[in-house]
């Protein structure tokens, strides 16, 4: 996954400019941000923790759109001309601390700060190429390698063989991403821990090796 904004450019000293227009708020593990349907009428940027993005068909059947962590925008959609409603659930997967930017406050700040508005179009823009990814990984890889680039992803994997912890996902959610059954993604998972790509020592963590299945190597 790409570093997020926060390494490359520092956008807090520009948030903390808006004054009472951004609000620190807390989520608590599952806690709801936003759904479906909600109005749009302001941003996130993640300071800590990690959130999801899903829609849910008429069925009751949930896809998972994206998994955001510290340094991401969310929300972004407050910022249509048209004041579309939210077209996703944003939920908080960890303990997650993010600013609330109201939408006028952070349009504003957009016309008026031009590194601001840089920086801020890079994480669009770096968003939208990871979901073009998740796309075309569902068009032309098979189900393991599939599953495999989307635990390299969520990992945050480095060059280095070494272990990292995934955010808190059910089998069912990775079933989801990348387009397979749950009994399937389960049979994968069984194979990844027995060939030593993954381990559940304190949570979910992947191992580098495990790129050796995601067809880049």
């Amino acid at each position: 996954m790409p570093p997020s904004i926060s390494s490359s450019f520092n956008i807090q000293p520009f948030l903390s400019s808006l004054g009472q227009a951004r609000k620190t708020v807390a989520f608590r593990k599952r806690q709801i941000i936003f759904s479906v349907g909600d109005r749009s009428d302001s941003i996130y940027f993640i300071e800590s923790g990690s959130a999801k993005l899903t829609v849910t068909s008429a069925k009751g059947k949930e896809a998972l759109v994206a998994v955001l962590d510290g340094g991401r925008f969310f929300g972004e959609s407050a910022l249509d001309s048209d004041r579309l409603p939210r077209s996703t659930n944003a939920i908080a997967l960890t303990n997650l601390r993010a600013a609330r930017i109201e939408r006028e406050a952070m349009l504003r700040l957009l016309l008026s700060e031009r590194d601001a508005c840089h920086g801020f179009i890079s994480s669009l823009i770096r968003t939208s190429e990871e979901l073009k990814g998740e796309l075309a990984n569902n068009l032309l890889y098979a189900s393991e390698q599939r599953l495999a680039r989307a635990l390299c992803s969520l990992a945050h994997l480095d060059e280095h063989d070494v272990y990292q912890h995934l955010p808190e996902l059910s089998q069912q959610e990775l079933a989801n991403m990348v387009g397979i059954t749950r009994q399937r993604v389960n049979a994968l998972m069984k194979r990844f821990k027995k060939l030593g790509f993954i381990d559940y020592a304190g949570g979910l963590r992947v191992h580098g090796s495990i790129r050796n299945v995601t067809g880049e190597s």
